[in-house]
């Protein structure tokens, strides 16, 4: 009898290990991506800093390319690593500190991307104001350095994923400078050619709620910046003032913004914002040398993309983007379709989605 049941129990434990959403602990491998062997998620807090960080990888048996993504929970939901073939494409922390930055991997900008004029915007009768922090402007919004909450973590036989999420209420430090509860969350993707991040905001304020969503990828330079290549097919570069638009759109033809046609880095000084992209307008780059490109593609809500190429240094960034650059401020002057600010409703989920595809050509 007592046999019996030893055996009963273990059936009924591999039958649940045969499920596709059955997963371990933090620290633990799921057991779906022992079934998958291509795909693998874990989920572990590092020793050094304590964050929760997740690994997911992708194996087929061709080395070149394989992939692999580590995000850091607790540091911003951070994608701060993609890898190809072994290749690092994204800026690494020079040392772990206890503090999230915002200058390695992929930071969240939200809700309010890149910069917003004097700190401060006004929407629907109620003035928002913003500590500053370069010059006289607020920049980068209020999630990146946050400790976000680790969801779902697991894989199938196409991909492996994790949800992470931040809730928006009083019981952030912050929250008296943008006081409108919603939850913020993200899905990470990873599959054979790349990661997709689905972000969804989800208002739960009887106020509707303006924002702007972003990622701001810090690529490392891949070789030399001659061999380096960027193609942004957007239809208009943004006339700015102190590296804020004015809400003018300008011609890309004969311009030294025009990258429609790919332009190798070295030519390239720029800290600008482009407008008018589109699913089918995929901003792009090359590694010529090593053979490897990335396209970021975007949902229909992210029309926008900051380039900005710092001469002499390492790096380069392509930041996809749902709004302009002080997309609230050009808003508040009836410039709707420039500024793209999106505003959920009470109730109201908004959702969109970047996918950074990675190809080895070579």
């Amino acid at each position: 009898m007592v046999c019996a049941t030893r055996c009963a129990r273990v059936a009924v434990l591999l039958w649940l290990c045969l499920q596709p959403g059955f997963s371990g602990r933090d620290g633990a491998l799921s057991i779906a991506s022992r079934m998958n062997p291509s795909f693998t998620a874990t989920l572990h807090r590092d020793s050094q800093t304590g964050w929760r960080v997740a690994t997911l990888q992708y194996d087929g048996g061709d080395p070149k390319r394989r992939l692999e993504a580590r995000i850091a929970v607790e540091a911003g939901s951070n994608l701060y690593s993609l890898k190809v073939g072994g290749i690092e494409l994204l800026v690494q922390p020079e040392e772990w500190g206890a503090t999230p930055s915002l200058r390695f991997g992929f930071p969240v900008l939200f809700p309010t991307p890149n910069r917003v004029r004097d700190s401060q915007f006004t929407f629907e009768g109620r003035t928002y104001r913003f500590p500053a922090n370069e010059r006289t402007h607020f920049i980068h919004g209020l999630v990146h350095k946050l400790s976000w909450n680790a969801g779902a973590t697991s894989a199938d036989e196409k991909s492996a994923w994790l949800e992470t999420d931040l809730e928006w209420t009083s019981n952030q430090a912050e929250f008296k400078l943008f006081p409108i509860e919603h939850r913020l969350s993200l899905r990470f993707t990873l599959d054979r050619r790349g990661v997709k991040m689905r972000f969804t905001v989800e208002n739960r304020d009887p106020r509707r709620l303006p924002f702007g969503f972003a990622f701001h990828p810090w690529f490392k330079v891949l070789g030399n910046r001659s061999d380096t290549y960027l193609h942004v097919p957007a239809q208009k570069h943004m006339e700015a003032e102190g590296l804020l638009p004015t809400g003018r759109l300008e011609d890309l033809a004969g311009t030294p913004y025009d990258l429609r046609e790919p332009v190798s880095l070295a030519r390239l000084q720029l800290d600008d914002v482009y407008w008018g992209l589109a699913p089918e307008r995929i901003p792009s780059y090359e590694a010529r040398k090593e053979g490897i490109e990335v396209r970021l593609g975007g949902s229909p809500e992210f029309t926008h993309m900051v380039v900005y190429t710092p001469v002499g240094k390492p790096y380069f960034c392509m930041e996809n983007q749902t709004c302009s650059t002080d997309a609230h401020n050009l808003y508040a002057k009836g410039l709707q379709k420039e500024s793209h600010l999106l505003i959920a409703r009470p109730g109201e989920k908004v959702s969109g989605w970047i996918y950074v595809e990675v190809e080895r050509t070579s």
